[in-house]
């Protein structure tokens, strides 16, 4: 079973969402600034997709785990 680019770079965006939301609501809870929760959870979220992108695409071409029917 072989995995797509673009489905790999759908999840990793939409996995990303989530995390933008969570890491914006932590550096709120901590600093009580939203400009500085809204720049750090922008410049995280594009970090974030590039390492879970490579990620997934590693992980694609190991077939550990598998089940092939």
């Amino acid at each position: 079973m072989k995995v797509t680019k673009a489905r790999s770079l759908t999840k990793s965006i939409s996995y990303r969402v989530f995390g933008t939301l969570s890491s914006f609501a932590v550096v709120f809870a901590i600093t009580g600034e939203g400009a500085l929760s809204a720049i750090i959870a922008f410049w995280e979220t594009i970090l974030k997709i590039g390492i879970y992108y490579w990620h997934e695409r590693i992980w694609d071409k190991i077939s550990w785990g598998r089940l092939h029917r």
